[in-house]
Order: structure tokens, then C-alpha cells, then sequence
């Protein structure tokens, strides 16, 4: 056993971590790479666009280029939204691309984005968020035991029930 030199008392074994640490695993999973106009984009899309567009489009990301330098020399930025459309409904699309356009800028209350940039892509089914049901995914028991014998030596029972419950939702996420 070390001795810590100080007040001769045994040295730690264990480190405390702070959680965010712990759970990068977890927040590589979660759009957290998006910024916050993009993350809002993608997550109102079938309001923005209407159920039709929704089903047959999907915000890609946004490209930022340097439009010009202001007054107090800070860059200014254009953002463009890559959108990727089915071909089927590319030209329609293209049609009410203004529409889309001005919708998006209305909700933000200012110009978040200065065009659609469209893209034709096939557009799968299983993006679309009504397909995701995680209720319906089952675990199997060692699964099951594994996420139990993760958080056994806790005290804090209702750390305990949510980090487990934490836990099966992102195995039922990698099923």
C-alpha cells in the first residue's frame, strides 16, 4: 500500500471523474456536433416543410462562407442549408423553395439561412423519426445484467435507476 508522504495516510485508488467525462460514449450519439440553428432545423423539419417535403427531403448540414468583415473586424458569415431531396420530388421542391426558405428565417425571427441548396439523393425510409420505436426493441437478460452490474456499488438508489434506465435505452439504441 503507498503512503501518501504528507499525513501518512493511504493514497486513493480510485479518481474521481467528472461525469461528462464518463459519458462521452453517450454524447457522441446526440446531434451535440450541430449548432443550434441546424439542431432546430432538423428537428422541425415536418414543420417547416409540410409532411409531403418531410417524407421526401432532409437537411444535410449547413456551409458557412465568409461574406465580409464588419466594423469592429469580426467575419461575417453566409449560411446555406445542403438539403437532400428524393428526385422524384426534387423539382417540385425546387419550386417551393422560396416558401421553405422564408418559413425557416420566420421561425428564427431573422435570416438564419440565405438559401436551400438542394441536392438529389435517395431518401430512405428508416431516417424518417415516426419509423423509431425504441419501445418495441427488446434487451436480452445479459444485457440486462450487464447494465445492473454497472451501477450495483452505488448508494443513491434513484442515481442508480436512472443511469440504468439510461443505459438500456442506448443498448436498445445500438440493437
Amino acid at each position: 500500500m503507498f503512503m501518501n508522504q504528507k499525513n501518512n495516510m493511504p493514497k486513493r485508488t480510485f479518481i474521481p471523474q467528472p461525469i461528462g467525462k464518463t459519458i462521452d460514449k453517450i454524447k457522441k450519439k446526440f446531434p451535440s456536433k450541430l449548432g443550434k440553428v441546424e439542431f432546430i432545423i432538423h428537428s422541425k423539419w415536418k414543420e417547416i416543410t409540410g409532411s409531403y417535403f418531410a417524407e421526401f427531403s432532409e437537411p444535410s448540414n449547413i456551409s458557412k462562407l465568409q461574406d465580409y468583415e464588419n466594423e469592429f473586424g469580426e467575419v461575417i458569415y453566409k449560411n446555406y442549408l445542403n438539403v437532400s431531396v428524393a428526385p422524384g420530388a426534387a423539382l417540385e421542391f425546387q419550386h417551393f423553395k422560396d416558401k421553405i426558405l422564408e418559413k425557416i428565417n420566420s421561425y428564427f425571427g431573422y435570416k438564419a439561412i440565405i438559401d436551400l441548396r438542394i441536392q438529389q439523393n435517395y431518401i430512405p425510409k428508416h431516417n424518417t423519426f415516426k419509423d423509431l420505436d425504441m419501445n418495441n426493441k427488446k434487451l436480452t437478460d445479459t444485457d440486462n445484467k450487464a447494465i445492473s452490474d454497472e451501477v450495483k456499488t452505488l448508494g443513491d438508489n434513484d442515481l442508480k435507476v436512472s443511469l440504468i434506465n439510461l443505459g438500456r435505452n442506448i443498448a436498445k439504441e445500438d440493437n
